[in-house]
């Protein structure tokens, strides 16, 4: 049931019942929102909420299932982004849409170059892009190109085409996820001018703080449903997050996933007095990574989790060797490793499921059994050819064993489902006999089916000694596991055991 609160005076913006399904698939169901003039509401919610999708109806990039909109007191119907632009919403994602090609004066007036006679005014473009940046408080060289600013000086020209256009609303989807805290304090002084100046916003972004300092009312999204909307003062930061997880966390549920009957993925760990399967020592990146530490016995599942955006992913990547690391070691099995690369990475038995899978995890356009022998090609061929044969038989035993859904190991992988494709994910590396595995949002994106398809395997792995990392921003995934480590734009706020959560202290560390 929807608890919404709204203001009086004819809104800016209004949704009315929107819902969005893909193929029968419902991401929003219902969503009722009025944004008033110089209001800015923040939508929050976990991965898969239904925020982008709620932004991409807003701003015209597609159409609702069901619903209204209207604009003013006026119903509108957007058929592509242009309408909703027209009709003053404007919106800046955190991939920037600036041509880096141009020179910022160019990317503001991209649309409607000024001109007299026919021919461009390159006065009047010059003189107005500086005014529209001025007004903001930056101070750039409207001439130069944009590939030549910083992050912050080219979303400082993003800004500025929403200024120039004089938008009525603008939808701000993660705008500071790349910027340092000084851009993003300046930001943040950039949006309450807006407002002053009667600007509507919609702000999505991960961190809590940045949302209860601009914003004056946030709504909550769980799994595609509105799950309140209240001001800032009303709800509280900690109850914001416990609308978003859920009563899953609450009640005596912890270790269940979805209600379900899965508890600690491995009941029976006993790390003995075995070194670590993996140990991080006071790991650093050039971004947000901050002196990080943990552990991961023989066994034993370990999570790491957060918030999105808190640099759960960025650990995963940093450890396995894809991402550089400016301080810190990484030992795999008492061994500290002989370099940084994922070469050395996966000759000491460590593999890693990405999160993009698709793009990090395989080769889209290669055979499910080509995908599965990739790691260790020792094992498939003899004096630098391929056998075949030998491929052949090992992919089909191990599709077999993982139950892979497929119409031979011919077929190409990305024609599987998601469920099956994270299937030969995990299965290569069982394959490459690694003994520790790191698990990025290993569940993101599939069915409940083979979800817990995935966590047989995960079961199977830890009965038979491996150890896993799993690295996550789903709360009631982590539950799962021995340990759990909380990270906090970039550090380790807190560490529980599975027997001894603390669930108040838990949601108030997801801040």
């Amino acid at each position: 049931m929807n608890h919404v609160r709204t203001t009086p005076g004819v809104p800016v913006l209004s949704l009315r019942e929107i819902s969005k399904s893909y193929t029968g698939v419902p991401a929003l169901s219902g969503v009722n929102l009025d944004v008033h003039a110089g209001e800015a509401i923040g939508l929050m919610g976990q991965n898969g909420a239904g925020k982008s999708t709620l932004v991409k109806i807003v701003s015209g990039a597609q159409g609702p299932s069901a619903g209204t909109i209207a604009m003013g007191g006026r119903a509108v119907r957007f058929q592509r982004p242009a309408d909703a632009q027209a009709a003053g919403i404007h919106t800046i994602y955190q991939e920037l849409s600036v041509v880096p090609q141009l020179t910022a004066a160019e990317n503001i007036f991209l649309s409607d170059l000024p001109r007299r006679g026919g021919a461009v005014n390159w006065a009047k473009l010059r003189r107005e892009a500086r005014d529209a940046l001025g007004s903001l408080g930056f101070d750039i060289d409207v001439e130069m190109r944009v590939r030549d600013l910083t992050l912050a000086e080219r979303q400082a020209v993003e800004i500025a085409k929403v200024v120039h256009h004089k938008a009525k609303v603008v939808l701000l989807d993660e705008p500071t996820a790349t910027l340092p805290t000084p851009d993003v304090d300046k930001l943040l002084t950039i949006l309450r001018g807006l407002k002053a100046d009667g600007v509507s916003i919609l702000y999505i972004s991960h961190r809590l703080d940045e949302v209860y300092d601009i914003c004056d009312r946030v709504t909550v999204l769980r799994d595609g449903r509105q799950i309140t909307t209240a001001s800032t003062q009303e709800l509280t930061a900690d109850e914001a997050v416990r609308q978003m997880i859920g009563d899953k966390l609450l009640g005596g549920m912890v270790g269940q996933v979805g209600g379900g009957a899965h508890r600690r993925l491995n009941p029976n760990a006993v790390a003995g007095n075995q070194p670590p399967a993996l140990e991080v020592r006071s790991v650093s990146d050039e971004s947000i990574l901050r002196d990080i530490s943990l552990t991961v016995m023989p066994g034993e599942a370990v999570a790491v989790t957060g918030l999105l955006g808190s640099g759960q992913s960025e650990l995963a990547a940093c450890i396995f060797g894809s991402r550089s690391r400016t301080a810190g070691d990484v030992y795999v099995n008492g061994r500290k490793l002989s370099s940084r690369s994922p070469r050395a990475t996966i000759r000491a038995g460590l593999g890693w499921l990405p999160e993009e899978r698709k793009v990090q995890g395989l080769v889209l356009g290669m055979s499910v059994a080509q995908n599965l022998t990739v790691t260790d090609l020792n094992q498939v061929s003899k004096l630098g050819f391929l056998r075949r044969r030998v491929e052949q038989r090992l992919a089909k035993k191990l599709s077999s064993t993982l139950a892979i859904k497929t119409r031979g190991v011919d077929q190409p992988v990305g024609t599987l489902s998601g469920g099956n494709q994270q299937k030969v994910v995990f299965g290569k590396w069982l394959l490459a006999g690694s003994r520790v595995l790191i698990l990025s949002e290993p569940t993101r994106g599939i069915d409940v089916a083979a979800k817990e398809e995935i966590y047989r395997e995960m079961r199977n792995f830890l009965a038979e000694g491996g150890s896993i990392l799993v690295s996550s921003s789903e709360i009631d995934e982590a539950l799962m596991c021995d340990r759990i480590y909380v990270l906090g734009r970039g550090r380790v706020v807190g560490e529980f055991s599975h027997d001894d959560i603390e669930h108040d202290r838990l949601v108030s560390l997801l801040r």
